[in-house]
């Protein structure tokens, strides 16, 4: 798979079966998410970047 350049506010949160970042399909909405992180760092990095934000809003450690 090759890497994409997608800009920072570009997500798409409403299809699980997508990855929110980049749009590509996924093969189910868990460990697929995971693979394609590891595979796409442009994705891993803008992952990475919201988690950083979101983490205050998440009670406690997260899960999985």
């Amino acid at each position: 798979m090759s890497e994409k350049s997608h800009p920072d506010d570009v997500t798409t949160w409403n299809d699980p079966e997508r990855c929110p970042f980049c749009n590509d399909e996924l093969a189910n909405a868990g460990p697929a998410f995971v693979d394609h992180l590891e595979r796409n760092q442009s994705c891993k990095k803008r992952f990475e970047t919201w988690r950083e934000r979101v983490a205050d809003d998440v009670g406690g450690e997260w899960v999985g």
